[in-house]
């Protein structure tokens, strides 16, 4: 587990074969490759042949890695929640981690992996490997999000909760990945304050 609770790659990766050490750059080359490929062609178009030619790889490589390609898809939405992962100070607030969580995802999903986002949602109503992908995601997505929400609002239930936080989520993502939209601070602090006050309702 790494920092803010977020699971880290090297735990990710010990569940796979061991063989010859990993190329940290090979495999953030081969992710953005697969998030353009998603964005322009769809998961349909997402292939082991068509990111090998890109990188510049052998299938093989691939294959290393990912045994399908819904793994590499639950691979792809996991480290982008590690990348992009917020630090906090000892002291911040419940309100300041969910307003970070919220411009998080507004960073995270902006441009080509907003457009791949929304080709692999679609996706996930017909292929079960992507659905189990993106409830995986989504649930860790959520469980940033869930403990400073409830502090915010300790009376409230864990529906409600659950609903402002998936209404929050989801707005951001209607504007970033849906829309090709740009959220300003003043717009995401807003958001995420409507949310809380939801929740505290």
């Amino acid at each position: 587990m790494g920092e803010n609770g977020v699971p880290s790659e090297a735990a990710d990766n010990a569940v796979r074969a061991r063989g010859r050490p990993r190329s940290a750059d090979r495999d953030r080359e081969i992710r953005n490759a697969a998030w353009l490929l998603i964005a322009e062609l769809g998961c349909g178009g997402l292939t082991f042949e068509a990111i090998a030619q890109r990188v510049g790889c052998s299938r093989s490589t691939l294959y290393r890695r990912y045994a399908t390609k819904a793994e590499l898809i639950s691979h792809l939405l996991d480290q982008t929640v590690r990348d992009f992962a917020p630090q906090f100070d000892v002291d911040a607030s419940p309100r300041e981690k969910v307003l970070a969580y919220a411009g998080t995802c507004a960073r995270m999903y902006a441009g080509s992996r907003g457009a791949a986002l929304t080709q692999i949602i679609a996706a996930s109503h017909t292929d079960p490997g992507i659905a189990e992908a993106v409830r995986s995601h989504s649930q860790m997505v959520e469980s940033h999000y869930y403990e400073p929400m409830a502090l915010l609002a300790p009376n409230a239930s864990d529906r409600a909760i659950k609903l402002a936080l998936h209404g929050l989520i989801g707005a951001i993502l209607h504007h970033v990945a849906t829309r090709r939209d740009t959220l300003s601070d003043a717009e995401i602090v807003r958001m995420a304050d409507a949310a809380i006050a939801m929740a505290q309702a």
